[in-house]
C-alpha cells in the first residue's frame, strides 16, 4: 500500500514548545504508514537543521526550484515561481501544490500565520491544531474570529487540550470535526537524555522553569515570587532554562532584586532534561497556554509540577502530581511556597508523578493521531 503523503505547514522553527510537539510528532508517526514533509512559511527558525538531521524533509517555497545548468529545468523553474507569486497574490491558494507536484493526501495546518489559503491544497484533506486557550490568550482569539470562514472548511479540528477544546467550541459555535488529542512526546528519549550529566549545585532544593524568555511565560513574576520566598527564609535555588528577546530584561530584574546568587540562568539548551530531573519540582507561571509541553516531559520523569494553566490538571489524570493554582502572582507563590515547605504534600505529589509516568508513552500516545490521519485518507476525494 502507499504511504499517505501528510504535509504539516508551520509558520517557523524556533525553538520553543510548539515546535517541540511538532519535532516529536512528525518523529514517532509510523514511516511505513506516512509520508512527512514540512513546510516552512519562513526558513529563519533555529530548529531547521534539527529537523532535518532526524530525517525529516523540510520544505520552502523555493525548495521546488533547484539550481540547474539545464536550460529546459531552468524554464520549468521560472514557470514555477510565476506560480508561486501567483499563490501568494491569492493568499496562498495553489502554493502546496507548485511545491509538491506529486500532490498530498493530508494537510495539517500545525501553526500558520499567513497566507492561510495555502493549505487548501488540490484533493487533499486539512487538519487545524489549535495550540492555544482562546479565553486567555487575547491575540489567538482575534485570529480565530478573524479566520471563522476558513475554519469551517477544515475536515478535522485539532485541540490540545480539552480546556483549549471547550473555549475554542464556546467561541466559534463549531464542534462536529473537533477533537482532543494530546501532543505526543518521545518519553523514551526524554528519560534517555536526562540522564546526561550536567553541573548543578544541589545544596539546596532546585527548581526550574523552562521556556522561550519572552513575556507571555511569565518568567517576570517567577524571579519576584523566588526573591519574596528567600526573604521569608525558605531557601532554594531557581534554574531558568531557555532563552529569548526578554533575556536582558530579566537578567536587570535579577540584579535588581540582587538573587544573583540564587538564580541560574542556563540559556538554550539542547537537551534540557537533566536540568528538570535534577529538580524538586518544576513551575509554570505563563499566564496563557494551550497545553504546555513541558507538563507532560515533567510528568514522564516523574517531576512534579506546579501551573496556573488548567489543562496542565488534564496531564495529571487520578494522580496527585502537583498544584494547579490560580493565575495570579499570590496563588503561584502560596502554591511554590507550600511544595517547598510542605514535605509530606510534596511526597505525596512525587509518589503520583511517578506512578502517572507510565502514561507518557510515545508509541501509544501518538497511535490514536494515526487512525485519525488513516480515517482521513480513506475519505480522501470526499467533498470538505
Amino acid at each position: 500500500m502507499d504511504r499517505i503523503k501528510v504535509v504539516f505547514v508551520h509558520h517557523e522553527l524556533l525553538c520553543g514548545g510548539t515546535e517541540q510537539a511538532l519535532f516529536d510528532l512528525v518523529t514517532l508517526l509510523d514511516t511505513d504508514k506516512f509520508e512527512i514533509s514540512v513546510f516552512v512559511q519562513h526558513d529563519t527558525g533555529a530548529w531547521d537543521q534539527k529537523f532535518q538531521d532526524a530525517g525529516i524533509r523540510v520544505v520552502y517555497d523555493y525548495s521546488c526550484r533547484k539550481a540547474t545548468l539545464n536550460p529546459i529545468t531552468k524554464i520549468g523553474n521560472l514557470f514555477k515561481k510565476l506560480r508561486t507569486q501567483k499563490a501568494y497574490r491569492q493568499n496562498g491558494r495553489g502554493l502546496l501544490d507548485v511545491c509538491f507536484p506529486e500532490g498530498v493526501d493530508i494537510v495539517v495546518s500545525y501553526s500558520v500565520w499567513e497566507n492561510e489559503q495555502m493549505i487548501f491544497a488540490k484533493n487533499a484533506k486539512t487538519i487545524k491544531y489549535i495550540h492555544a486557550d482562546v479565553e486567555t490568550n487575547q491575540y489567538f482569539r482575534e485570529q480565530i474570529m478573524s479566520s471563522m470562514e476558513t475554519l469551517r472548511k477544515f475536515d478535522r479540528i485539532i485541540c490540545v487540550s480539552e480546556a483549549a477544546k471547550y473555549s475554542f467550541v464556546q467561541m466559534t459555535g463549531l464542534n462536529i470535526g473537533v477533537e482532543t488529542h494530546f501532543n505526543p512526546i518521545n518519553s523514551e528519549k526524554v528519560r534517555r537524555l536526562s540522564e546526561e550529566p550536567v553541573n548543578l549545585p544541589l545544596d539546596v532544593p532546585l527548581i526550574s522553569a523552562v521556556g522561550r524568555l519572552s513575556h507571555e511565560k511569565g518568567f517576570e513574576r517567577l524571579i519576584i515570587i523566588h526573591k519574596r520566598l528567600l526573604d521569608q527564609g525558605i531557601v532554594h535555588r531557581l534554574v531558568l532554562v531557555g532563552d529569548g528577546e526578554d533575556r536582558e530584561f530579566l537578567k536587570r530584574l535579577i540584579n535588581a532584586t540582587e538573587t544573583q546568587n540564587s538564580i541560574i540562568m542556563t540559556g538554550y539548551q539542547r537537551n534540557p532534561y537533566p536540568y528538570m530531573k535534577a529538580s524538586r519540582f518544576l513551575v509554570n507561571t505563563s499566564f496563557t497556554e494551550g497545553l504546555p509541553v513541558i507538563a507532560m516531559e515533567a510528568l514522564s520523569l516523574g517531576i512534579p509540577m506546579i501551573a496556573p494553566i488548567s489543562s496542565v490538571g488534564e496531564v495529571f489524570g487520578e494522580e496527585m502530581c502537583g498544584l494547579i493554582t490560580k493565575n495570579t502572582m499570590g496563588n503561584l507563590e502560596e502554591g511554590i511556597r507550600k511544595m517547598l515547605t510542605d514535605d509530606d504534600f510534596y511526597n505525596q505529589c512525587k509518589a503520583g508523578s511517578l506512578r502517572r509516568s507510565s502514561f507518557f508513552d510515545g508509541r501509544t500516545m501518538v497511535q490514536e493521531i494515526e487512525e485519525m490521519l488513516l480515517d482521513l485518507a480513506e475519505k480522501k476525494g470526499e467533498n470538505n
